[in-house]
């Protein structure tokens, strides 16, 4: 990574820029919802902005990003408990994945969390019905250990406790590679090739777990995964979508995704540095921030005020089959392209789902003046 620009005289107010991304997903956010409180799964420019679809996992996002906002006296035009009431409604949905039920916790620790109890013992059948974690892709499982780690700082519960070392076992040992990055599953033919969400969100988990119960493994684990992110975020800042674990390399860095820019990587860089006392991992996330502001490839302002748009990301033209990508990619053989020779294959994806907008808010709200650390 090369910081030489974030030393200039250019340094942006990036306070200024994450107050608007709060602002703007607190006034898109209620066209994504549909006339039953769940929200949509996605809007897009070319279908006029019409929501498509459903998601209770984006919902989920969405609660809590909202709850936190609630917590730091943001207001916004949603009755937090209707969605919470809806959501629990819909919990013996088949939808819900162990690792959505993960979110659900997290969400609970933001309340009284009565509930708590009765969503460790959903996390317990969903893992039932999957046979464990060792197949769950990286992301459900940080996302169990965060929920756990969170709603259990209120209420102890015996088998909360126990899924929470499974979770922890997951991370520090069943998913560990000598590179430093979290392998993407326990078992299985993409284990190695993990994407950024399953490093980012796996650090998430263990910066939290190492701050609030002094967990010196997770912290050393967060460390080097943040460590090979660091070292592999590109030259503008953008992280990299797909890592070769083994080898501790890039093996796809498209699709470059906003969310990641904007809110993935600050809540998973920013708790690290918290929990390390390294700014290293926070300045490399408010670096990356740029990226949405026209610092990237394209030169392209992935904000759009006009068309009420926060573009998802910038994508490869021709779509890859997902079979024919992890197999190039477990051969190793092609490597990304360079920069220049990328700009004619790559365009800006003109669409946008809730949960892009319920992290904007669960990464700076209340946060504000650390984009200008």
């Amino acid at each position: 990574m090369t910081t030489a620009w974030a030393d200039s005289a250019e340094i942006p107010d990036r306070v200024a820029r994450v107050r608007e991304l709060q602002q703007f997903a607190l006034a898109r956010l209620p066209s994504m919802q549909l006339a039953d409180g769940v929200f949509c799964h996605d809007v897009s420019a070319s279908e006029g902005m019409r929501p498509q679809g459903r998601s209770l996992r984006y919902t989920l996002i969405v609660l809590i990003g909202l709850l936190r906002a609630e917590e730091h006296d943001i207001e916004h035009p949603f009755h937090a408990g209707g969605i919470r009431s809806r959501l629990f409604s819909d919990l013996g949905s088949e939808e819900l994945t162990p690792g959505d039920i993960g979110l659900f916790l997290w969400a609970e620790s933001r309340t009284d969390g009565r509930a708590t109890g009765q969503l460790v013992n959903a996390l317990s059948k969903a893992l039932d019905r999957t046979r464990g974690m060792d197949a769950l892709p990286g992301l459900e499982v940080a996302w169990i250990l965060i929920g756990l780690t969170e709603a259990l700082t209120r209420t102890q519960s015996g088998p909360g406790e126990e899924l929470m070392a499974l979770a922890r076992r997951q991370l520090l040992v069943d998913r560990r590679s000598e590179s430093g990055l979290l392998l993407h599953s326990a078992r299985g033919p993409r284990r190695r090739f993990p994407n950024f969400a399953s490093q980012i969100y796996g650090v998430l988990a263990l910066a939290g777990l190492a701050r609030r119960n002094d967990d010196s493994e997770a912290r050393e684990a967060a460390r080097r995964a943040g460590d090979k992110l660091l070292a592999l975020q590109l030259g503008d800042g953008g992280w990299p979508w797909v890592f070769d674990a083994h080898r501790g390399t890039v093996v796809e860095s498209y699709e470059i995704y906003s969310v990641h820019q904007d809110a993935m990587a600050p809540m998973g860089l920013g708790s690290l540095s918290a929990a390390t006392d390294d700014e290293r991992y926070r300045d490399a996330a408010n670096f990356g921030l740029d990226w949405i502001w026209g610092r990237n490839e394209l030169n392209a302002q992935m904000l759009n005020r006009e068309a009420g748009i926060l573009y998802r990301s910038i994508r490869r033209k021709e779509k890859l089959d997902r079979a024919f990508l992890y197999g190039r990619t477990a051969a190793s053989y092609v490597k990304p392209q360079k920069l220049k020779d990328a700009r004619d294959t790559i365009e800006v994806n003109r669409s946008d789902r809730p949960y892009h907008l319920g992290w904007v808010l669960e990464a700076w709200a209340g946060r504000e003046d650390l984009a200008g650390s």
